[in-house]
């Protein structure tokens, strides 16, 4: 019985529904012709309708330390951490540390919010979609910035980053709300990436090469109760 539960949930809560129904047409289309035309490609169509169902899932998480310990900050993404950068004449706009998590086509792309308080502002940037894994992609590639203010003043940024396949950002907060921590927020479709710019009084429980969960794995702990960004 739970195992039929866990599969309904799969099915019916699966993002292709709503944020892929292009996808969904376009597979519709393709499958058509294909049975008209040459139905042996019929296998191809079915295999990209299988792979985008299984990339579009939509997991319920939850991250027991935060339950535990509200200081704690959670990973927003799925992936591996290839990254993680100090600040170094300004060079972060003001943050004094970055975090930088690739996602594999193979990953959730979901994405989580790391932290509760008050969304101060959202910025989409068109770019361009180079491979999200090098460095440069955070500041080229298209990317959408959410920015949280947490009760204690500080505020977080969290990045969501356009690949070489991925080619669109899809968010579903705005600027004024009211948030919790590892509250979904967005997703970001096909191999893609997410920077988080944290202030100083942060310390970091993640490292280069570690693979993390979006939304249950503990990014890191608020050092402070009431300090500015720095």
């Amino acid at each position: 019985m739970y195992n039929q539960i866990c599969m309904i949930d799969f099915i019916t809560s699966n993002l292709l529904w709503t944020q892929g129904r292009f996808i969904l047409f376009a597979i519709a289309v393709v499958a058509g012709i294909s049975y008209i035309y040459w139905r042996p490609f019929l296998y191809v169509t079915l295999a990209f309708f299988v792979f985008s169902f299984y990339f579009f899932r939509n997991p319920t998480r939850e991250c027991v330390a935060y339950k535990m310990d509200p200081i704690v900050l959670i990973c927003p993404a799925d992936g591996k951490v290839v990254d993680i950068v100090y600040d170094q004449e300004n060079g972060l706009q003001g943050y004094a540390q970055k975090v930088s998590i690739f996602l594999s086509p193979l990953d959730v792309h979901v994405n989580w919010l790391p932290t509760d308080g008050t969304i101060e502002q959202i910025t989409y940037t068109p770019g361009k979609f180079i491979m999200a894994f090098l460095p440069k992609s955070s500041e080229l590639n298209e990317h959408n910035d959410v920015i949280i203010r947490h009760a204690n003043g500080n505020t977080i940024k969290v990045r969501q980053i356009a690949g070489f396949i991925a080619r669109r950002i899809c968010w579903w907060v705005s600027q004024g709300q009211l948030v919790s921590a590892g509250q979904k927020y967005g997703m970001i479709r096909f191999g893609s990436r997410v920077d988080i710019f944290l202030p100083s009084c942060v310390m970091l429980q993640v490292g280069v090469g570690q693979r993390v969960s979006g939304g249950s794995t503990v990014l890191g702990r608020w050092t402070c109760q009431s300090l500015p960004n720095g």
